[in-house]
């Protein structure tokens, strides 16, 4: 490890700025279990702390990746020489009547159920869904036609020069289906303003979604959500299910649930399930003529 990174390392235990750890292991940070060590693992304690750690690391150039929850993840088993920031800790949630402001890594499927014991809807499509606010904002993630830019009000985040800045009118700000300007940004987001309304019958609507779920979906097994994104006017887990059925390579398979959905079965390599992806992607564009595009975030 270089100088510079143990230096990151020393200033971030020296000014109390969050957790860190060298050599850390990434398989416990993501949904899937899959991934190899990382240089430096830092989770901030605060929004404060960050902001002074991401400008010793702009300062000194250092290589950086962003991660919350990790359940949009594919990491590969090769050493990472870089810092993952971490940002589950920033998860305070500040109500105020219908105005909720929720910092990055408050977990969607949490905020989901509190909101809706409120009887305040708007947040109930995230039943179920085990990603940090912050990634939902990242992927514009979704469900049940509803995706997280539906609900936004303004979004602040840290931009390239380590400033922080809010985004505010999102539904013109280049959101789309599993899109958002932040993809072609290397930003950190911090945190967003939502506007709900009351809905006494909330809870029974976020208990029909998470029912559903808990129904259609593999949650008690290691996955990383829908693998692919749906192709327009068409269904990803339709065509895997036509093309390649519920495939395996080693512990890597198909689940039987969801054919959208890849599971490590328990020892799945990155390059298992790397293979199962290219299998799939493959087949699918002999048979329909339609090439699958990956929703997972994949770390080589």
């Amino acid at each position: 490890m270089s100088k510079e990174y143990l230096d990151f390392y020393e200033y971030v235990k020296h000014n109390k700025l969050g957790s860190v750890f060298k050599d850390e292991s990434l398989k416990k940070y993501c949904t899937l279990k899959i991934g190899g060590k990382c240089y430096i693992l830092y989770k901030p304690n605060s929004i404060g702390s960050l902001i002074k750690a991401y400008k010793f690391i702009l300062t000194n150039k250092l290589d950086y990746i962003v991660i919350g929850n990790g359940s949009n993840l594919l990491i590969s088993d090769e050493y990472h020489s870089k810092i993952f920031i971490c940002l589950k800790n920033l998860n305070k949630i500040m109500l105020n009547e219908t105005t909720l402001v929720l910092e990055t890594g408050v977990m969607g499927n949490i905020i989901s159920k509190k909101m809706s014991d409120l009887s305040l809807s708007g947040l109930e499509f995230l039943a179920g869904i085990p990603g940090t606010i912050g990634g939902m904002i990242y992927m514009n993630a979704g469900a049940w036609g509803k995706q997280v830019s539906d609900v936004l009000e303004s979004i602040t985040y840290l931009d390239e020069f380590g400033k922080v800045c809010e985004m505010k009118n999102i539904k013109i700000k280049g959101f789309s289906y599993r899109k958002s300007p932040f993809m072609k940004r290397h930003v950190i987001i911090l945190s967003c303003t939502i506007n709900l309304k009351y809905d006494i019958t909330s809870i029974n609507i976020y208990n029909n979604y998470l029912e559903k779920k808990k129904l259609t979906q593999p949650l008690n097994t290691y996955n990383a959500g829908s693998t692919f994104k749906n192709p327009p006017n068409n269904s990803a887990w339709k065509l895997i299910k036509d093309t390649v059925g519920n495939i395996s390579v080693e512990d890597a398979l198909v689940s039987t649930v969801h054919a959208n959905f890849l599971i490590n079965k328990k020892n799945a390599t990155f390059n298992d399930m790397k293979t199962l992806i290219t299998t799939i992607q493959d087949e699918v564009l002999k048979k329909h003529h339609i090439l699958l595009e990956p929703e997972w975030v994949i770390i080589e």
